[in-house]
């Protein structure tokens, strides 16, 4: 997974745990895109404190996950849904009674919105 992507997933699910500065320079820097220079000016710190913080948070973030595996999770999870709802989309085509047909479309739409809030 490309470093930006894996970052901001982590950020995702641990931002809240890394501190108001932390937090602030992993935003401007990964979901933002600003360069170490542009950060610095922002924060009041030399562009070397701004790629220390981002070091240590990244450090940080990718400890929290050893530990909690919520990426890894969220991904499985996805996976289950989607297999889930591609087996039951399958079933729909296949299916030749009204009522059950409405019943399953019913779960199939419920599937897709849990899968869209994953």
């Amino acid at each position: 997974m490309e470093k930006f992507i894996e970052i901001s997933i982590l950020y995702d699910f641990y931002g809240e745990l890394l501190s108001e500065k932390q937090k602030l320079i992993v935003d401007y820097y990964y979901n933002n895109n600003f360069s170490l220079g542009e950060i610095a000016e922002k924060v009041s710190i030399s562009r070397q404190g701004v790629y220390d913080s981002l070091k240590r948070s990244e450090e940080l973030l990718h400890e929290y996950d050893s530990k909690l595996k919520l990426m890894d999770k969220y991904q499985i999870n996805q996976e289950l849904i989607s297999n889930a709802l591609d087996k039951l989309s399958n079933h729909i085509k296949n299916q030749g009674m009204d009522t059950d047909r409405e019943i399953l479309l019913d779960v199939e739409n419920d599937l897709k919105k849990t899968l869209k809030q994953l």
